[in-house]
């Protein structure tokens, strides 16, 4: 049986991708706008909306594309082709961070294993990871940024002052918080500290304590994707794979189930 969104029904839908119906209709009118099929060279294989759902399933089940290809009736080849030309307009779907600065923002870091020894380094999980900072808006969970990735031994703070610190329009921001983790970072808010440099546990520090929750709570969604729990596709692609698995979870966000 070859996968065919004109097959699936809701419920396969959902559990396939973990999008609606709706949501998934959304996602490929987004994509067309930024990549639009326009007829020029030999056609694809798969329609505009099954290979949409290609890429979504790749990131989903972090299945091999010769899987994929025999999950869609073409070669494993041309299921990488498919993953290779969405995966960077996907992530360009994250689109810039809000304007509003009322806005509470959190920063945290995660690890994610990656294949490409060139990229990763042995980190505290013991495993070959990367170390990407994810800013989260407390109030409903939406992604703001991703930062690049860098090898996982490096420490939060490091990996933020490179990638996300860079960037005048987060660091501007000035309700963005963290943890202690971030001691010393320009614009991030830490909690208090005593003259031992002890962190004060007062009531200040249980806020800061449920402000990590939520980007705890989303760094869990994000890796219900199992691309971001084992990625064996090689440069640019971790990074395209975070910034375009944080699109679908705003996505999920802003278009109702």
């Amino acid at each position: 049986m070859r996968m065919r969104l004109a097959r699936c029904t809701s419920a396969d839908l959902k559990a396939w991708t973990g999008l609606s119906g709706a949501q998934f209709l959304t996602l490929i009118r987004r994509l067309w706008d930024r990549r639009p099929d326009k007829g020029i060279g030999h056609p694809w294989a798969p329609a505009y909306p099954d290979r949409v759902l290609l890429i979504v399933l790749a990131y989903r089940t972090n299945l091999t594309f010769a899987q994929l290809g025999s999950l869609f009736g073409i070669s494993h080849a041309a299921a990488h082709r498919v993953v290779h030309d969405f995966a960077p307009h996907l992530a360009a779907l994250l689109g810039p961070p809000p304007a509003d600065k009322r806005e509470l923002w959190v920063v945290d870091g995660t690890l994610i294993p990656v294949h490409d020894h060139t990229k990763t380094a042995k980190s505290k999980n013991y495993r070959r990871s990367v170390n990407v900072q994810i800013i989260t808006r407390a109030r409903d969970r939406r992604v703001v940024a991703v930062g690049t990735s860098w090898p996982g031994n490096r420490n939060d703070i490091v990996v933020y002052r490179n990638t996300l610190g860079r960037d005048p329009a987060l660091t501007a921001h000035p309700r963005l918080s963290q943890d202690g983790a971030y001691r010393g970072a320009a614009g991030v808010r830490n909690p208090a500290r005593g003259p031992d440099g002890k962190i004060i546990k007062d009531r200040t520090y249980r806020r800061f304590g449920k402000r990590r929750a939520v980007v705890e709570h989303t760094l869990a969604r994000l890796k219900d994707h199992q691309i971001l729990r084992q990625c064996r596709r090689k440069a640019d692609a971790i990074n395209h794979a975070v910034a375009g698995v944080a699109a679908l979870h705003n996505l999920k966000l802003e278009v109702a189930a």
